[in-house]
């Protein structure tokens, strides 16, 4: 009896590596938004971390805390007040149970010490370095961005406390955080009963994506918006025009260099422009004499990684996810606390 071999023609085996190739397609960007859907909800619930211990700040204090307290007194009371700018995350370290930093840090002290080349005073340069995951975004690079007063690979933030539409300025450049309609500003501890809009429709915490490219770079930026910034130049008020024309950026230090920082590259933002808009962030300093000299201003907008919009913390302590297409008119409205406009969904 003749036995015969069974196995694969060339034709069936082509066949079956096309089969697989073709499964492999379909699964991989299955298993990629399926790791970004977890990211994602970690994001979200960092964010809800940072609106409870916001209410409990809230609760302990009876009032929120400033964008930053720019209110120096003793020794330094010559000082800027600018200098005294420790972010809200700074601010909110006791209440996230982020005890061994909180208690390595004086927040009574400025920020910057001019006698000693404005680098951190010693006591918090420690603190400042830290990498804290509370404050960092999975599905950003979570690493340090730049090195800066003193400190080599500062802790880098993600997430920003928002200080109204970037409209208001008062006397100062648009965007001043001194003058800001939002629930946070600068050196006022802001009361609940203040946010007259409602808890739940005034935006305290949004994402931004942490900056890359080179530093004090000129000419037209060789990366794109969620990448860089503009600067206008110092002293240069922001405005549509100038900042479409603004040939600085990355102007000293890359976006959210520093979570203990409440400047506007920082530790807060605002809703001039719409969630990851296609502009560029612009940023100036205040040059007007008074509290604000010096003062870092500008347009910053909310923008995350993850598909079509981003993550939202609301002074309720609700975290909520906002499109990109969002209204221009709904997301302002949003980011101001007294604004008296009528918000619906968004």
């Amino acid at each position: 009896m003749v036995r015969y071999r069974h196995g694969f023609t060339l034709v069936e085996l082509l066949v079956v590596i096309a089969i697989i190739g073709t499964l492999v397609g379909l699964l991989l960007p299955a298993v990629q938004a399926a790791r970004e859907a977890g990211r994602r909800a970690q994001c979200q619930n960092n964010m809800r971390q940072l609106g409870i211990s916001l209410l409990n700040y809230e609760s302990s204090r009876k009032a929120l805390p400033p964008a930053f307290p720019g209110n120096l007194q003793g020794a330094y009371a010559a000082y800027p007040a600018y200098f005294h700018s420790w972010s809200v995350l700074a601010q909110l370290n006791p209440y996230l149970e982020n005890t061994a930093i909180a208690n390595s840090m004086d927040v009574s002290l400025p920020m910057y010490d001019p006698a000693n080349g404005y680098s951190i005073f010693p006591k918090n340069q420690a603190a400042c370095a830290m990498l804290v995951p509370a404050f960092l975004c999975p599905s950003d690079k979570g690493q340090p961005v730049s090195s800066a007063y003193g400190i080599t690979n500062m802790g880098p933030t993600n997430y920003a406390a928002c200080i109204g539409s970037g409209v208001n300025g008062g006397s100062g450049p648009l965007g001043s955080p001194w003058n800001a309609d939002g629930a946070f500003q600068a050196r006022t501890a802001m009361k609940l009963s203040g946010i007259l809009d409602g808890t739940s429709k005034t935006a305290a915490f949004s994402e931004s994506i942490l900056g890359d490219g080179d530093e004090n770079g000129t000419g037209q930026p060789k990366l794109g918006p969620d990448r860089v910034y503009k600067y206008t130049g110092f002293g240069t008020p922001v405005s549509d025009s100038a900042c479409a024309s603004a040939s600085q950026w990355n102007y000293t230090n890359r976006r959210g260099f520093m979570w203990a920082s409440g400047e506007i590259r920082c530790g807060t933002y605002n809703h001039y422009y719409t969630p990851n808009s296609p502009s560029f962030d612009c940023i100036t300093n205040d040059t007007t004499p008074g509290p604000g000299l010096y003062t870092a201003v500008g347009f910053r907008a909310a923008r995350s990684r993850h598909t079509g919009g981003v993550n939202v913390t609301m002074c309720d302590g609700s975290t909520q996810y906002v499109s990109d297409g969002v209204s221009p008119q709904v997301w302002s409205a949003i980011g101001t606390r007294g604004g008296g406009e009528v918000v619906g969904e968004f």
